[in-house]
């Protein structure tokens, strides 16, 4: 891989909202960045010069850690910055003196006034297409209001002249000061989620860009913003991109000798090599949640399981996938009796009790389970079942609905059950005994996957059907 390559391939890590990334593309602006301590304005701020790929000819003013530092917890910088100056520029330096490398000042011992004429200074020479300070507290707090608004007016008008980009970034974003000076606003803020952290950057003003989505939801994982687009049901109707024969997923069934490889690199960590062999688990959608996500979310474990010629028992999600299964399994060339549908059974007795269906649908299960294993006593069987069958086992359920439970996980190699999440939150017996317990959601428009047995941060599901079987996971963190 060329240079050229890897570093349009490492600038596409960096992923901001479309709406600022367009406000980021004018010639000249001023963007000032609000959030508390810890929010990820500096990762934001050092994102979009890796974004705008400008690596030099940039001045960044740290007035809260060092250059050093910041190199230190934002370790892909080495890679794209050159390491910050041990000795800083002069204010008085000659104005045809070249700087052909990113400048990184430390500025914490700075007076405001040498920082004032320094990025005054950076104005005038036009040396420097972005200045980031970071903090604009570090100026505005030793000075009173009306100097503070003095000299913000004085840098914009030096930043227009020069044709430069300025980024404040501030730590109070309760003050309005800079607010109708600049041309641009986010602000980040944290909250919680079912113990989780959720990052979430607001887009208050963006001059010349029309804000279709005011917030979005983000990461900043290994030092790096990334954000994520809101969940749109569009992407996963043709659920065919998510399994169809690929070199890419041609791949061992068994990530260990104990351990079925779950297609997600980051899962199979956390379950200590994949899906644990003779486990069960329970995947849990959130009411807005479209069945095909789980289709697509599990579409490399059943690729997995149909390209080694292995046994699927495949229940619909919702009336999802039947289709699908079939024709890949046909694309393959495989014996037909591999791959099992089970549609649910509707009984043509209208007096027909609920649990005679019951009864009769898992009876039907426990058939078919018992002559595919007897066919094929030396495959191994992946059985999984949508929330018509997952949704019988409640609390309450009979005893011989628990007895055909055990059935199904002691005659199945992995079994997965996929079910809607109740109203209430209330655990089903089906969650209270499955080893791994996996919950999809929705929030504030990004659609996200969390381990709540074991435990985990929540992961942003990143659909990308044009690139195979395009589902990728991102750390919320």
């Amino acid at each position: 891989m060329t240079e050229d390559m890897e570093n349009r391939q490492f600038i596409d890590k960096v992923k901001i909202p479309v709406e600022l990334a367009h406000f980021l593309r004018q010639e000249t602006y001023s963007l000032l960045i609000k959030g508390h301590t810890g929010t990820g304005k500096t990762t934001l701020a050092l994102s979009i010069l890796r974004k705008l790929n400008i690596d030099k000819n940039c001045l960044y003013i740290s007035t809260r850690v060092s250059p050093d530092q910041l190199f230190q917890y934002h370790t892909w910088m080495d890679g794209f910055f050159n390491q910050p100056e041990k000795i800083e520029i002069p204010i008085d330096a000659p104005e045809n003196e070249e700087n052909n490398h990113s400048t990184f000042v430390d500025a914490r011992l700075d007076e405001p006034v040498t920082l004032f004429e320094r990025i005054t200074n950076e104005l005038m020479d036009v040396r420097a297409p972005i200045i980031v300070i970071d903090s604009w507290d570090a100026i505005g707090f030793f000075m009173d209001k009306e100097a503070s608004m003095s000299n913000s007016k004085v840098l914009q008008t030096w930043r227009e002249r020069a044709g430069a980009k300025l980024i404040f970034v501030t730590e109070n974003p309760e003050d309005r000061t800079l607010d109708f000076l600049v041309d641009g606003i986010v602000e980040l803020r944290q909250k919680r989620y079912n113990e989780r952290i959720i990052r979430e950057i607001v887009l208050s003003k963006l001059r010349g860009v029309r804000i279709n989505k005011p917030s979005y939801i983000f990461s900043v994982n290994n030092g790096m913003f990334q954000s994520y687009d809101h969940y749109h049901p569009s992407e996963f109707l043709d659920s065919s991109h998510f399994l169809q024969p690929s070199d890419d997923i041609r791949r061992d069934l068994l990530k260990t000798k104990s351990h079925f490889t779950t297609g997600y690199h980051e899962l199979d960590e956390m379950f200590g090599g994949g899906f644990p062999m003779g486990c069960t688990v329970s995947v849990e959608l959130g009411p807005h949640v479209n069945a095909k996500v789980a289709l697509a979310i599990l579409g490399k474990v059943i690729t997995n399981f149909i390209t080694s010629e292995n046994l699927l028992l495949f229940q619909p999600f919702e009336k999802t996938g039947q289709d699908m299964i079939v024709q890949y399994t046909k694309s393959l060339g495989l014996q037909n009796d591999l791959v099992k549908i089970i549609t649910t059974i509707q009984s043509k007795k209208s007096s027909a009790s609920l649990k005679d269906r019951v009864d009769k649908q898992l009876d039907s299960i426990q058939q078919e389970i018992q002559i595919i294993k007897k066919k094929y006593q030396k495959k191994m069987l992946l059985t999984i079942l949508g929330p018509e069958v997952a949704d019988l086992f409640s609390k309450d359920s009979s005893k011989q609905d628990r007895e055909s439970l055990s059935f199904i996980k002691s005659n199945s190699d992995l079994s997965i059950f996929v079910s809607r999440r109740l109203s209430d939150n209330r655990h089903t017996h089906l969650s209270e005994i499955a080893d791994i317990r996996l919950l999809i959601v929705e929030i504030d428009g990004t659609l996200c996957l969390q381990s709540e047995t074991p435990w985990s941060h929540l992961y942003a599901i990143v659909a990308s059907p044009e690139k195979g079987n395009g589902i990728n996971l991102g750390p919320i963190v």
